[in-house]
């Protein structure tokens, strides 16, 4: 049982879970300052390894994809986090590595402005 339990806690500690934060330009996304950019956002998101982190090798975050989907019509000052809270360890945990959760905060500064789609169902989904 000890052997089970080292084990359980050598794979989770030394999984490979990866994941890569691109752009493909569909808003605009940088990590200098913008002046017209003062609305503080965060953006928190989840992806979901299995195996010890070998299912699926990687994952892609597209940043402005994120803040598009958020509703914002660009992003500055850009700060990305990968975290794992004690709730995802404590499941990587219990289920022994089997499934790994791992989240990731994009921050940053926007000018609060929506984007037109975002408006449009908006305005639908008060009607």
């Amino acid at each position: 049982m000890k052997i089970l339990f080292k084990f359980t806690i050598l794979a989770v500690l030394a999984s490979c879970t990866t994941i890569h934060f691109r752009s493909n330009n569909s808003v605009p996304v940088t990590f200098d300052g913008n002046p017209k950019h003062q609305k503080e956002v965060s953006i928190v998101g989840h992806k979901h390894f299995y195996f010890w982190g070998v299912e699926p090798e990687e994952h892609e975050v597209f940043i402005d994809d994120e803040v598009r989907k958020a509703g914002y019509d660009g992003i500055s000052k850009v700060i990305i986090y990968e975290h794992k809270n004690p709730q995802d360890m404590l499941i990587s945990f219990l289920t022994l590595g089997l499934y790994l959760p791992r989240g990731y905060t994009i921050a940053g500064f926007t000018s609060g402005d929506m984007l037109p789609e975002e408006i449009e169902n908006t305005v639908n989904t008060q009607e």
